[in-house]
């Protein structure tokens, strides 16, 4: 168990996520930073500094008003893994014969590309992807680049990155702890611990990374959470992550049928299951992809 108390210790560096990805291979790890107040700091010029709003800092902080003073230390969380993407796209397609070609044709010019499936009002489409970034200017100038290489239906879309109540893989200990609220109890077994806020289930399961103490996996499970800021219907995740990427029927519980809605981004897939009723949440499972 002490490498696991050792991941409940929040890390004292931050590590900011990088300014382009490719395809789902950048990785960035969310790790909460300590400063200490001084003399003449307030709550306001904090903000402004490290671009968080006050309100945040408070409830990060678990501050009941705005008074701070020298020597008092203050987490500074990092939310950059839930910041907007822009993803470039150099075409839609209903088959993904036509988007294998685009594909092929924007390799052929030196251009790396990736055909990702969407699927949208129950029909699937294949989405030729060149590039996701953290920049909106340099999402423009790929955009532009695919446009002078005859890709005259490009856009980009503005996509975040899939995380839970804006806790995702990479994310500390801690700040899943901000966001979710304190448990009423844990139980660790291994490196996955189970969080209980109410009636007799987990509403949460995390499964931590051994190599860097992160957030590996992360579970939850609405009914049993206090926290009121989790979908528990389908139609209100399809409003919060968009169009997912596969839907697929599984058996669950006593021969029935539940319906998983699957999201990937950035080497990330999130799971959401829907009961049989076809409506209520079941679970979220946030995980890395092998």
């Amino acid at each position: 168990m002490k490498k696991f108390k050792r991941f409940m210790q929040v890390v004292l560096c931050t590590v900011l996520l990088g300014s382009v990805f490719y395809f789902g291979n950048g990785k960035a790890f969310a790790e909460d930073q300590y400063i200490t107040i001084k003399k003449g700091d307030t709550l306001y010029s904090i903000s402004k500094k490290y671009n968080i709003s006050i309100e945040d800092l408070k409830e990060y902080n678990q501050l009941k008003s705005n008074k701070i003073i020298a020597g008092q230390t203050l987490i500074i969380p990092d939310f950059e893994q839930t910041k907007p993407i822009y993803v470039a796209v150099a075409g839609s397609f209903s088959k993904k014969s036509n988007a294998d070609k685009r594909m092929a044709l924007l390799k052929k010019n030196g251009i790396e590309a990736l055909v990702v499936k969407k699927v949208i009002n129950g029909k699937t489409y294949y989405r030729v992807q060149t590039g996701a970034f953290s920049s909106k200017s340099k999402a423009e100038k790929m955009i532009k680049k695919l446009k002078n290489n005859g890709i005259k239906d490009a856009f980009f879309l503005t996509e975040k990155p899939l995380h839970i109540n804006g806790v995702t893989v990479g994310s500390s200990y801690n700040q899943l702890v901000q966001k979710f609220g304190q448990p009423t109890k844990t139980e660790d077994d291994k490196n996955t611990r189970s969080l209980y806020y109410k009636n007799e289930g987990a509403g949460v399961r995390v499964t931590i990374n051994p190599a860097n103490d992160s957030i590996e996996q992360l579970q939850v499970y609405p009914e049993f959470l206090k926290t009121t800021s989790i979908p528990t219907e389908k139609n209100k995740i399809l409003n919060a992550y968009g169009n997912p990427n596969e839907v697929k029927i599984v058996s669950c519980y006593e021969s029935a049928s539940c319906e998983q809605i699957i999201y990937r981004f950035n080497k990330n897939k999130l799971i959401v299951q829907i009961d049989r009723d076809g409506k209520t949440v079941q679970y979220l499972d946030l995980q890395k992809t092998k």
